[in-house]
């Protein structure tokens, strides 16, 4: 007779250890063995057992303790019910499944509590979150992913991010189309909004919808124009202050007869006839109209950095593309946003969120006489202090291709990580309405060890291998994400809940609960990453492309490679394939331990606790911010996912905002997509100060053991946050290595 174990296998069935186990009840219960008493106990039930096609372990030891009941050994039954219990926890201790939940509760491993670096991994709620994650990453790396992707996982090549949500079908992250749902109103699916007749109301539903959708995606939310979407809102406010006019006797009469020249389809602010038949009552509607626009502005950044999604207290991953809109309204709205940004929070502090990038265009911001030229200023001012706005180029090349003056959905926007969506192969070639559907990322650094020079492996790299293997990886990374994307597809769109039912994801609203998504969400992109260029080149020739020109080239040519090989199979599949410069923050140290445990430490290579962010020049290798970005501006192209730029400063950004500009303004000549400038912000929480401190405040004095600063610092390049508090090590590394590039 066989018997099915625990983990499936079939095994002998031995009475032996039915008898030996009832025993030892017996001897709990009576202090003496009966063996005899044991042993009719456990012929009875290996009698019953054998009429059983098929029997489990758990069902014989149900048949013992029904027979021991009935036989009048009560506290017998009891004893051995008890041991099998203990017996089976003490096999749950020794599984991976306790070892999730004794890491996260004993804070056994604190880069599992800070693998996110907006979500408060200490916190009650936050380790809460941690253990559903790290059991959902269980069970869809044991019965979900593709036998092929995770032996490529488990041996360090191919990695799957945010795999907690892979079997659940969920999707990345998605740009919100915030004029249709403000212009209708909306439903959170708890009640029903209408549509906000006021700035201050748009601004606070602007909050509500990044909160409601945040909840149906496990990535970033963005608007992708918040300017053009909330100019309306601030026409309707002038509107309704100056019907309410000030009390002024020479126009009183005239103010009866404004209706008729206010209608709610335009915008106001700029209409002369309004500015010279009612002088007063205008000039009071316009002060009264920015005011209120500030501390709407004002309301908004504070609750997207105060309010919390999902279980786990994680604050919404939310970005606000703007700086085109050239009417009178939208200028107030990126007016408002900057200026609320600089004053900061409550005690001043830098805002987390939401990442503010700046959206520049020649002949609109980039140049004096530009219409929105003072708000790309203002935007320089802003980044210069608080390290946002980050600024996204509309005039490259593979974002210029896509622009239409006359619709403001074609002008670039990123969902402030990097990600890129705006081209699609079904045609929808703008932006609000869609996203990422999900990316893995490859490491480049082992199969660069692995076919490069160092330690006398070989005199020259075996470019030939190095190329065939990672053609084989990306194969098996990309055959991941088309199996993600058939869960994905699969799922009825009640499951995503607000997104579709609102139609946030374009044309969700038509599907019926139990509908399909399959039609919409082709429009998404799926994004194959990549890490550690660096890393890889100085594996393969002894210099990164930093070092050296020939390398730069080899470089270049391997994601061109990899590019290509994104479009055969975008052909192959019929999907929107794409190459992501992949931002590695809770990445970064994984694979170096994974190879280091491999290799060892090989000096240049595995010898820090991370690997480089994508293509990037190393964060310790000293070069001039020029240098740099010409280094890393042409791969922008080849990375149609997203990808993202940076130098970094000193404390004296805030003092230099011309240089500041300069800066910027280069980068955007040399074709980068998206461009940050890095450079430490501390503050004193006893005084406010805000600045460079190092281990005393220049404020009030107060040493580092008084007052624990604050030290904000970039996640290589886009997330900000309390680098001491929560980053994980290998990103605390990495933050201490960079050099400034003056």
């Amino acid at each position: 007779m066989k018997v099915m174990k625990r983990d499936g296998c079939l095994v002998n069935f031995e009475m032996s250890r039915i008898v030996k186990a009832v025993d030892k009840a017996f001897i709990a219960v009576e202090g003496a063995s009966r063996e005899q008493a044991a042993l009719e106990i456990g012929v009875r039930a290996a009698h019953i057992a054998a009429g059983m096609d098929q029997v489990t372990v758990e069902e014989i030891q149900d048949i013992v303790v029904e027979h021991l009941q009935s036989s009048g050994y009560t506290e017998v039954a009891a004893a051995y019910q008890q041991y099998r219990e203990i017996r089976d926890l003490e096999r749950v201790r020794r599984g991976e499944l306790y070892k999730i939940s004794r890491d996260v509760i004993g804070v056994a491993n604190l880069d599992l509590l800070r693998e996110n670096a907006n979500l408060n991994g200490d916190s009650f709620s936050g380790k809460m979150s941690r253990i559903g994650s790290e059991y959902a990453k269980w069970m869809a790396s044991h019965f979900v992913l593709p036998a092929e992707l995770m032996r490529a996982v488990k041996d360090g090549y191919v990695y799957v991010h945010d795999l907690d949500q892979y079997a659940l079908g969920t999707t990345n992250c998605i740009f919100i189309p915030f004029n249709r749902l403000l212009e209708r109103g909306f439903n959170t699916g708890n009640g029903s909004v209408r549509p906000p007749q006021s700035i201050m109301t748009a601004m606070a539903l602007v909050a509500i919808i990044f909160q409601s959708q945040q909840n149906s995606q496990f990535g970033g939310v963005s608007g992708s124009k918040i300017d053009w979407d909330l100019a309306p809102y601030v026409g309707k406010s002038f509107r309704r202050h100056f019907r309410k006019g000030v009390a002024y006797p020479e126009e009183a009469a005239q103010r009866t007869s404004t209706a008729g020249i206010l209608p709610d389809t335009e915008l106001y602010i700029d209409n002369e006839q309004l500015k010279e038949t009612y002088p007063r009552t205008y000039r009071y509607a316009y002060n009264e109209t920015v005011n209120e626009v500030k501390q709407a502005a004002e309301s908004l950044i504070h609750n997207l950095n105060t309010m919390s999604s999902r279980a786990g207290g994680q604050i919404p991953f939310t970005s606000l593309n703007y700086g085109m809109c050239t009417s009178t309204e939208g200028r107030l709205v990126s007016h408002a946003l900057l200026d609320a940004t600089m004053r900061g929070l409550g005690g001043g502090e830098t805002p987390i969120f939401p990442q503010h990038i700046f959206q520049c265009k020649q002949g609109v911001n980039q140049r004096e006489g530009d219409p929105n030229y003072d708000l790309f200023l203002k935007a320089v001012e802003c980044s210069s202090r608080r390290l946002y706005p980050n600024f996204v180029n509309v005039d490259a090349s593979f974002n210029l291709a896509y622009y239409s003056p006359d619709d403001p959905d074609t002008i670039i926007a990123t969902m402030g990580c990097r990600t890129r969506t705006i081209a699609d192969r079904f045609g929808r070639n703008r932006l609000s309405g869609k996203g990422n559907l999900s990316f893995n990322t490859i490491n480049l650094v082992r199969l660069g060890i692995e076919h490069g020079i160092l330690e006398g492996k070989r005199d020259l790299p075996d470019l030939t291998h190095f190329f065939k293997q990672l053609d084989h990886y990306m194969a098996i990374a990309v055959e991941g994400l088309i199996h993600r994307y058939e869960l994905q597809a699969d799922q009825p769109a009640k499951a995503s809940d607000f997104m579709m039912r609102e139609g946030v994801w374009e044309g969700g609203e038509v599907l019926s609960p139990e509908d399909k998504v399959r039609d919409l969400i082709k429009h998404g992109t799926l994004a194959l990453g990549f890490i550690g260029l660096a890393e890889c080149l100085k594996a393969l020739t002894g210099q990164h492309h930093g070092e050296d020109e020939t390398s730069h080239r080899l470089g270049f040519e391997i994601i061109r490679h990899m590019r290509q090989f994104c479009d055969e199979a975008s052909e192959r599949y019929n999907l929107n394939i794409s190459l992501f410069a992949t931002p590695a923050e809770g990445l970064s140290g994984k694979f170096t331990k994974l190879d280091r445990h491999t290799f060892g430490v090989i000096k240049g290579v595995t010898d820090r606790e991370y690997y480089t962010n994508s293509f990037h020049i190393p964060v310790y290798h000293p070069m001039a911010a020029y240098r740099k970005i010409r280094s890393e501006a042409p791969f922008h192209e080849l990375c149609n996912a997203g990808a993202i730029s940076y130098v970094e400063l000193d404390g004296n950004a805030r003092q230099n905002t011309a240089a500041f500009r300069e800066i910027v303004q280069f980068a955007l000549q040399q074709n980068i997509g998206y461009f940050s400038v890095n450079h430490p912000v501390d503050r004193c929480p006893a005084c406010n100060y805000e600045g460079i401190i190092g281990s005393a405040c220049p404020g009030c004095g107060a040493s580092e053991a008084d007052g624990n600063f604050q030290r904000l610092r970039r996640v290589t390049g886009y997330l900000t946050g309390n680098y001491t508090e929560r980053f994980n090590s290998a990103k605390q590394a990495e933050v201490r290595d960079r050099v400034k590039h003056l």
